[in-house]
């Protein structure tokens, strides 16, 4: 992270000139004040950039905002796009490191929008941010944070009681009771009238869902930003002043709306039927409001236009989107973006284990997952109970020996085993399929007991319905393995890159400072990283350069120098491990140690201050620690085994070198060389590793299995 973190401000203008030329002066005064004055952190913002995306505005909007505000970049969209899709074009637009999404009915309280990056800057673990709305006369707004729908949030809805009883925890718990925004609070949704993310995060999660076309979809994407790992929170001292629908007009045709959001956010977020009966209680609950307005003779009849459109909202987008504003939704004009959809096709349902609960542990699943389009495919982290009650297209292992037999209890491996298969079977009468990424061909270590693990091969091998591995040589491993997939349909579909999942914006020499630990800037730094366990070989790889740095002390050899230092940085597995790399460790001053987790900053830090990563593997098939090291521009040394010559391949030999055998000081006099003489440049090129085309070659595999039988089983 930058000392000055940049910000888009990214602002949906669709004839609101004046309120959006008064929203966009808010953030410019808010921008000027920051960097006139003020202790050095918070950071300023001084790298702030306005977006406006105008969605075909006929008010003369587009020209006076370019000339009233020069430096802002307009984009005309010249066609009404709605919030979700302007959003998306806007945040493509962005360069910064954050982008903020503002209404363009708000204006900025002065000084909040640097509280609220400085508040994300400090609190990085959130990942998405609110702040708090005042309405115009000053009182409280609480549309910044909502609460989730759910049957009894509804339910109370449609018997009016959320309205009899406002703020209720118990008969209205969407409005959060009586908070005031007053505090830093974790929230289920942030509303995208004021909502900060980092540009990287927003892209990875998947951005705006485009279905959505007003109203909706910031509480979609806020579900989906929780299963991605975020916690949405509220920032009270940003504070913006809201005229609550002041873009919209009409309260009748805005009401219908929020319906249209709401009943789409059902049909995503609920199984079928489930939503309907939702769906059943939105209408119930807008004619018992309409009902009310004509029994107390009311001139506002707000609910009664809501419940006479009922037949135009209650579907949902895209359908609203043509009954309610007379436009056909690109999902509707668009027959390749959208894979040429029947009516009301829902998108493929996927229970994957893991999926985005992982990924700060191992980024690798929910950038999989999340670079793809929602409206294609609806991936959730594995449920047995969604397993039972709906129905589900596609359930997707990726390290299903973690899943089922780790942990030293026998009858735990076996109650998972039998728990899930058993599910399985039920959801199989559905048409569930089982597909299985063969990460590695055999477990990393022996887990479980020989019978177990027999009965655990059995079992997946005879229900697994199509396999996907991460390079061609990983499809012949598995199929050589285990001949009963020989009938099984593969796919390739490669490991992707981690450039969006870290920051790594330090340079070499500011992370040799920030470590704290001895690594002279003149050094040649090899590093080993990530958890270690016994088959990373980490206690040779100490041995061997150990020896080799005594004999190079004792006469310096022509390919080789005194300014070489091995880093070992990451938690041993066990203590035996720890004890045997300590104990190599002890024949060298030029061995830097750092045993401990590493928390991501920390990795990305080592990363950033290595010369070249050294992954000497006894066994492996595809290596993430070698993708990772990549990412951050740093060469690699890798034994040939599994698919690394694959990679080497794929990225070229000037950022892969691999050798074969056991690593040996020779070779450790062969990876001086090539660093010494290899101009490889800046970074290598990763296209081959870009997640946008590794979703979609899962996404087709997955059609591919779902639109296939079964395959045989051989005897």
């Amino acid at each position: 992270m930058t000392a000055r973190p940049s910000v888009s401000v990214i602002i949906v203008n669709y004839n609101t000139r004046d309120q959006t030329l008064e929203c966009i002066e808010s953030v410019y005064a808010e921008a000027g004040t920051s960097f006139r004055s003020g202790p050095p952190f918070p950071p300023p913002l001084e790298n702030l950039t306005v977006i406006v995306v105008d969605n075909g505005s006929v008010d003369g909007s587009a020209a006076l905002i370019r000339e009233r505000f020069p430096a802002a970049v307009v984009i005309e969209a010249g066609e009404n796009l709605g919030f979700a899709r302007g959003v998306n074009r806007g945040v493509a637009a962005s360069a910064d490191e954050y982008v903020l999404l503002l209404n363009p009915d708000t204006v900025v309280i002065p000084g909040s929008l640097r509280a609220l990056v400085s508040f994300a800057v400090r609190n990085p673990a959130y990942g998405l941010y609110g702040g708090r709305t005042l309405r115009p006369d000053g009182s409280v707004d609480p549309s910044s944070a909502w609460g989730e729908p759910t049957l009894w949030s509804l339910t109370s809805f449609a018997l009016g009681l959320s309205t009899l009883f406002k703020r209720s925890l118990l008969f209205d718990p969407e409005s959060l009771g009586d908070w005031k925004r007053d505090s830093v609070r974790e929230v289920p949704i942030v509303t995208g009238c004021l909502a900060l993310i980092r540009r990287d995060t927003f892209s990875a999660i998947g951005g705006m869902d485009d279905r959505f076309f007003l109203y909706g979809e910031d509480a979609e994407f806020s579900a989906r930003a929780r299963r991605f790992g975020l916690r949405p929170v509220i920032v009270p001292s940003a504070v913006i002043v809201h005229d609550v629908g002041g873009s919209t007009g009409d309260p009748g045709r805005k009401m219908s709306l929020v319906m249209a959001g709401k009943a789409t956010l059902l049909r995503r977020l609920w199984t079928p039927g489930r939503a309907r009966v939702g769906v059943v209680l939105l209408q119930l609950g807008s004619l018992v409001r309409g009902a009310l307005e004509i029994g107390i003779r009311s001139r506002k009849r707000t609910w009664l236009t809501v419940w006479r459109a009922r037949a135009a909202w209650r579907t949902g987008y895209p359908d609203a989107e043509a009954a309610l504003f007379g436009r056909t939704s690109p999902a509707r004009r668009d027959p390749d973006r959208h894979h040429d959809r029947k009516r009301g096709a829902r998108p493929l349902r996927v229970e994957a284990e893991p999926a985005f609960r992982t990924r700060h542990a191992n980024p690798y699943n929910a950038r999989l997952y999340s670079a793809m389009s929602p409206i294609d495919v609806d991936v959730r982290d594995l449920s047995y109970v969604r397993l039972l009650l709906r129905r589900t297209d596609i359930v997707h292992l990726h390290w299903p020996d973690l899943t089922f037999l780790s942990g030293p209890r026998r009858w735990r491996q076996v109650a998972r085993l039998a728990l899930f298969f058993s599910f399985l079977r039920v959801a199989r009468l559905r048409g569930t399929r089982l597909m299985w990424t063969v990460h590695n061909i055999s477990s990393h270590e022996n887990r479980s007991t020989p019978g177990i693990r027999a009965w655990y091969s059995r079992l997946l091998l005879g229900n697994v319905d199509g396999i996907l591995a991460l390079t061609t040589d990983g499809v012949s491993a598995a199929r050589a393995a285990y001949p009963e997939l020989d009938s099984v349909p593969a796919f390739v579909t490669p490991h992707g890159d981690y450039r969006d999942s870290y920051d790594f914006g330090v340079s070499k020499a500011q992370a040799r400072s920030a470590l704290g630990v001895r690594l002279p800037e003149d050094a040649t730094v090899l590093l080993s990283i990530g958890q270690i366990r016994s088959y990373k070989n980490v206690p040779h790889l100490v041995d061997v350069f150990a020896r080799r740095a005594v004999r190079v002390a004792a006469g310096p050899e022509p390919d080789t120098g005194p300014g070489e230092i091995l880093a070992i940085a990451g938690k041993p597995a066990d203590g035996v491990l720890r004890d045997a790399i300590v104990a190599s460790a002890s024949h060298s001053d030029a061995v830097v140690l750092d045993l401990a987790f590493l928390a991501d900053e920390r990795l990305a830090t080592w990363l950033r201050a290595a010369d070249v990563v050294v992954l000497p593997y006894s066994r492996i098939q595809n290596s993430g620690s070698a993708v990772l090291a990549l990412s951050a521009d740093r060469p690699v040394v890798v034994s040939a085994i599994g698919a690394m010559t694959e990679l080497q391949q794929q990225v070229g030999a000037d950022w892969v070198f691999t050798f074969d055998g056991e690593l040996t000081a020779d070779v450790l006099d062969d990876v001086a060389v090539w660093l010494r003489d290899t101009d490889r440049g800046e970074s290598p090129d990763l296209s081959a590793l870009a997640w946008p085309a590794i979703a979609a070659q899962t996404l087709a595999a997955y059609r591919a299995v779902v639109g296939a039988p079964r395959p045989p089983r051989k005897d």
